[in-house]
């Protein structure tokens, strides 16, 4: 996981300098890392999803960024419910990108 973690790391450093196209590709490969080691539902798996989704958002490619987000969500919504902040944060964000989308991913 240490390898994950460091690829987290230099994403958000990239993202941080508006390197957009180099964190996401870091951003992919820590989730890649990571993924595996933990349950599909794992709260541990936010930040990966969190943060490839919103500079997935940024790149403007709206259905991966919709997918990851998407699963930010059922995840938060599993452990803590519709009426979460970050869950209802997260749908406005969903909803801004592409409204067709924004169903499919919290329906899926």
């Amino acid at each position: 996981m240490t390898c994950a973690t460091n690829y987290l790391t230099l994403g958000e450093n990239f993202e941080e300098k508006g390197k957009y196209f180099k964190a996401e590709r870091l951003y992919r490969r820590a989730l890649k890392a990571f993924e595996p080691d933990v349950d599909e539902l794992s709260e541990e798996l936010v930040p990966y999803l969190y943060n490839l989704g919103m500079v997935q958002a940024a790149l403007e490619k709206n259905v991966d960024a919709t997918r990851n987000l998407g699963r930010v969500i059922e995840i938060l919504v599993h452990h803590h419910g519709e009426d979460h902040a970050d869950v209802v944060e997260l749908k406005t964000v969903l909803a801004e990108l592409n409204p067709e989308l924004a169903k499919k991913a919290v329906n899926s």
